[in-house]
């Protein structure tokens, strides 16, 4: 006979627990499980702005089968079936570890096409394409303690949104940075934060009787050389037109490194300042023509100081310029 105190089970219980999802689990837990390679991506968003799954799967997810062993010896078919068989391991990682971000709310996506939602339904060929990704106000400020971000100094999740009007100008930059990050500076071990920084839009101020004021896109430190990221989309005209009285209120090449010069050339100016380098980056440049038109108008405005304006189709075109005037004139 069973004792008045024994318990007996209730329906159901006794039966195995049911795990947690992803969606279930604490946000301090999946904080807790954020690897060095997921805090690379987040780290690598919060300065990109924004990012296609596609990216997050190559440079953070992908491991390349050129690394197995085995790969050198087997055949053409077997390499390429052990490279799909990579990809799509790689993609399985991705969606996990991004769903599991976006489910406690560090991420949030988009992947509707709006040009396609605007048509007829029986029109629209697909309303969703390539998903993209941004940091919420948590992702914002979850990255901004991992790295030591200063409180007047945090980003603004207002501002990022209505950044996304203009994304495909800040994704151009960002794929600057991530050249710069994972085929220039990682290649020779240039620490991140340390050896090295990257400042998307920071105002840089000069005369301060004037007020002049310079925003390039980015400002990169490499050591102690400073570089104003200028990313041209070949939409502004180098020279000012002569024909308009009101010549330095013109939207010009010319006209922004004649403001470049007055900041940087200021009696009072930082040393790093006055030593930094202008960096034009002109990724869609078809031929050699726009970018010999920004280095005439270089020498036009700074003359003896045109080393100080580069010009190039990529970060990893100017760096070698610069590294190799700096050799010119050690030599």
């Amino acid at each position: 006979m069973k004792g008045a105190l024994e318990h007996v089970p209730t329906s159901g219980e006794g039966k195995k627990r049911k795990v947690r999802t992803p969606g279930e689990s604490s946000f301090g837990s999946v904080v807790d499980r954020l690897s060095s390679r997921d805090w690379r991506f987040l780290i690598d968003l919060y300065i990109c702005r924004c990012m296609p799954i596609s990216v997050a799967v190559e440079h953070y997810f992908w491991s390349n089968p050129v690394d197995d062993p085995d790969y050198a010896r087997s055949s053409r078919d077997k390499q390429e079936e052990m490279h799909a068989k990579s990809l799509k391991s790689a993609k399985l990682r991705t969606q996990r570890k991004l769903f599991d971000l976006y489910a406690k709310g560090v991420l949030e996506k988009s992947n509707a096409l709006p040009d396609e939602l605007d048509k007829a339904p029986k029109l629209r060929t697909r309303v969703k394409g390539e998903t993209w990704y941004y940091l919420t106000t948590r992702g914002l400020r979850l990255v901004e303690m991992r790295i030591g971000v200063l409180e007047e100094s945090k980003l603004s999740k207002l501002e990022l949104d209505l950044e996304r009007a203009k994304k495909e100008h800040f994704w151009e930059l960002a794929k600057v940075y991530l050249e710069l990050k994972y085929k220039q500076l990682e290649q020779i071990g240039a620490k991140q934060f340390i050896d090295w920084d990257w400042y998307p839009s920071l105002s840089i101020l000069g005369n301060k009787d004037f007020y002049i004021e310079v925003r390039p896109d980015a400002v990169f430190r490499l050591d102690e050389q400073v570089f104003y990221i200028e990313l041209d989309r070949s939409t502004e005209p180098v020279q000012r037109s002569p024909f308009v009285s009101a010549r330095n209120q013109q939207v010009s090449i010319e006209n922004k490194l004649q403001r470049y010069k007055q900041v940087m050339h200021y009696k009072d100016a930082p040393l790093i300042q006055k030593n930094g380098i202008i960096a034009f980056i002109v990724p869609e440049a078809r031929y050699e023509a726009r970018l010999n038109n920004i280095r005439a108008a270089a020498k036009t405005v700074f003359k003896g100081f045109d080393t100080q304006v580069f010009v190039g189709r990529t970060i990893g075109d100017v760096l070698s310029q610069r590294f190799a005037a700096a050799g010119r004139k050690d030599g």
